[in-house]
This record gives C-alpha cells, sequence and structure tokens, in this order.
C-alpha cells in the first residue's frame, strides 16, 4: 500500500510518496517521507508496524552514536536494522522483505553531492539514480520511464513526481492514495552553507501539489482525445 518514486536530477536527488498506509485493518492517510536530524530524508514502504519499528531504533542507534558524519554511515545502520527486522519476522508474517528503505540526502550530511540509496528488505542498500517501487511502482515505472530524465532540474522533477504519484493514485491502483508528499536534495559542493541556507530537505508546496493533482485529473479526463483524436470524434 505505497508508492515512492526517487531520481536524479542535473542539481540534485528529489523522492516523492504517497500518503496512504494501513494501520489496525483500516487505511489512514499519514505523511511516509521523514527527515532525520535535518538533512536525511527516509521514503519507507512495507508493513506499518515494522515502519514504526525502523524509525525507533533509527533514533535510538542515532543518540547512542551521537550521530554521524556521512550518509554512508547512516546507510550501514539502517542496513542492519533492516537486516534485524527482516530476520525477526520473516517467518510470522510469510514475507521475504517485509520492509523497504529509499534513503536520500548529502554525502556529508550538510555538504557534498546528494545521492539516494535503496536498501533492500534483506539489509543490503545500494545506490541508485531512478527508482519506483511498493505495490504502485510497477504502474508509476510505465510513466515516469518518459517523464523523468536526468537533464531536468530539481523543481521539475519534482512537480513530475507529484503528477505521477496522483496518476497512479487510487484510479490506476486503489492502495495508493493521499496527497503527494515530494523531498528535494540539491547538491552542494560548497563550504558549510550559512544559517539562511541549512536547511538541506526541501518539500515542494502545497500549492503546486494541488496544481499537480488538478492538472493529472485534466489530463486523465483528455487521453481518449489525446491518444485517439479520430476515434473520440465519431
Amino acid at each position: 500500500m505505497t508508492l515512492i518514486i526517487g531520481v536524479r536530477c542535473r542539481d540534485g536527488v528529489v523522492i516523492g510518496s504517497d500518503q496512504k498506509i494501513l494501520r489496525g485493518g483500516e487505511a489512514e492517510y499519514s505523511n511516509k517521507i521523514f527527515v532525520i536530524d535535518g538533512a536525511v530524508a527516509l521514503a519507507v514502504e512495507g508493513l506499518t508496524g515494522i515502519r514504526d519499528d525502523f524509525l525507533y531504533l533509527l533514533k535510538i542507534e542515532l543518540d547512542r552514536r551521537r550521530g554521524v558524519d556521512t550518509l554512508y554511515e547512516m546507510k550501514i545502520i539502517a542496513e542492519d536494522i533492516v537486516a534485524t527486522l527482516a530476520e525477526r519476522y520473516r517467518e510470522r508474517i510469510r514475507e521475504e522483505s517485509p520492509i523497504g528503505v529509499l534513503m536520500a540526502g548529502r554525502e556529508r550530511l550538510v555538504t557534498g553531492k546528494a545521492v539516494m540509496y535503496y536498501i533492500h528488505g534483506v539489509g543490503y542498500g545500494e545506490q541508485v539514480e531512478f527508482l519506483c517501487t511498493g505495490h504502485g511502482g510497477p504502474y508509476a515505472t510505465t510513466i515516469a520511464k518518459f517523464l523523468l530524465r536526468k537533464d531536468l532540474d530539481c523543481i521539475e522533477s519534482a512537480k513530475r513526481i507529484a503528477f505521477i504519484i496522483s496518476w497512479i493514485a487510487e484510479d490506476v491502483d486503489v492502495t495508493v492514495g493521499g496527497d503527494p508528499t515530494v523531498a528535494i536534495i540539491r547538491d552542494w559542493e560548497k563550504p558549510q552553507p550559512s544559517s539562511e541556507e541549512e536547511r538541506v530537505v526541501e518539500f515542494l508546496s502545497q500549492e503546486i501539489v494541488n496544481e499537480m493533482k488538478s492538472y493529472a485529473k485534466k489530463v486523465k479526463a483528455e487521453l481518449p482525445n489525446i491518444l485517439f483524436p479520430a476515434h473520440t470524434k465519431q
């Protein structure tokens, strides 16, 4: 019950997610992108209870270590937590990969190139430049392959991710729903940002999200005319 999209852009990385979750057998809507220490964005797919455990254990481990200096260190910690949770619950829930994590941030957290890691449910993480995952992932891939390109900037990519999630939500996949949440992390190769520039993780505004939702609805209604204009006029 999730759709997560991530893409490497010309000037950074962008990750997006829907808001529909299943808790206690009931559908709810809540944020699925979590910001850690103001510098790292996590989008988590899988069972809601295991996701909650992952975030709790990650916070405990980061507090115990008094933080980390690089995104790679956080990736290693997250891998171990995912592996532990998978080992604990795999047999109980009869699912090989009960959780997956898309992690985005700058290499040195506040400075450096923005990168993404996807941590598979077995506890193995790899750097990625394009990803559509979750129940809605296969549907999203069919359109994201044509709309998302590395030469686009972060803002344009964020808009398109919001559009894709809105396109898939409810009409294409009923397990995907709610407003798209889209996080942007730009490359920062300069010295450490000043206080005015220190926000590492930005979010696409609700105004633009609403525009993309409306645009997706409009394109859906017009799609037959766009693809087969001669037939629809008959």
